[in-house]
């Protein structure tokens, strides 16, 4: 029995060494300058099992904002929230909303400029075949199908650059403290608005020098201190593993 509880004890041990050096080797690869989202779904991933939820989906965001078809860090995000005390602030969104989210992530930036770019080029080979037609025969068909091609490329050309804004101006952010409370006034002792909790995802509307004003998913808003949450876009965020 000695034997057995002397054997559970060295291999919990070396699960936790090995983990540790794992994290070590992600942070020094992260504090390299390295943006890749596999990378952030593994520190996020690590976070987790170390019990820190909060940042653990502040990785999960920083993964799909580099690549927003990034399936694991999705499902794991979304795993997070069903488990966080503010679950129930997140709305249902309508059925036909979420299958346009769905398409919209699974065109990544990438994805999203090869389709632009096949459709600038199919636009401009329908719109050579209507110039080049039969000037003795009716265009409509060549007509349609180059208005078709031109409106998919400007539609697809309009998403490519909302995504880009968006990845480069992520407003996203994380609560990072077991609890936090919205104020009505960049003060701490100003009307509380709400209370909130460690994994909630915020939208940052306006940041100070210690406060920044946020959204919940509910539609609320409140300031809260900076040293609370966890900003996608921030290169230091609080909390350590």
């Amino acid at each position: 029995m000695k034997r057995m509880f002397f054997l559970i004890f060295f291999v919990l041990l070396c699960c936790s060494v090995a983990g540790g050096s794992e994290y070590d080797r992600l942070k020094a690869l992260e504090a390299e300058g390295i943006q890749n989202a596999d990378l952030y779904y593994n520190l996020g991933v690590t976070y987790w099992q170390t019990g820190q939820s909060g940042m653990a989906n502040l990785y999960f965001l920083k993964a799909l904002n580099i690549n927003s078809a990034h399936k694991p860090a999705k499902e794991n995000l979304n795993y997070v929230i069903a488990l966080s005390e503010d679950r129930d602030l997140y709305p249902e969104q309508l059925f036909l909303v979420r299958v346009f989210f769905e398409v919209y992530d699974f065109l990544n930036l990438n994805r999203m400029a090869i389709l632009t770019l096949v459709l600038l080029i199919l636009s401009a080979i329908s719109l050579s075949w209507l110039l080049h037609y039969d000037p003795h025969k009716e265009r409509g068909l060549p007509s349609l199908v180059f208005g078709i091609c031109l409106v998919l490329f400007l539609t697809s050309a309009v998403f490519l650059g909302v995504k880009s804004y968006r990845q480069a101006f992520n407003s996203k952010a994380v609560v990072l403290a077991p609890e936090a409370e919205l104020r009505a006034e960049p003060e701490a002792q100003a009307k509380r608005v709400a209370l909130v909790h460690e994994a909630l995802i915020l939208v940052v509307e306006k940041a100070e020098a210690e406060w920044s004003l946020v959204r919940t998913p509910d539609g609320k808003s409140g300031w809260i201190p900076n040293q609370k949450i966890g900003k996608v876009l921030d290169k230091n965020p609080s909390g350590k593993a």
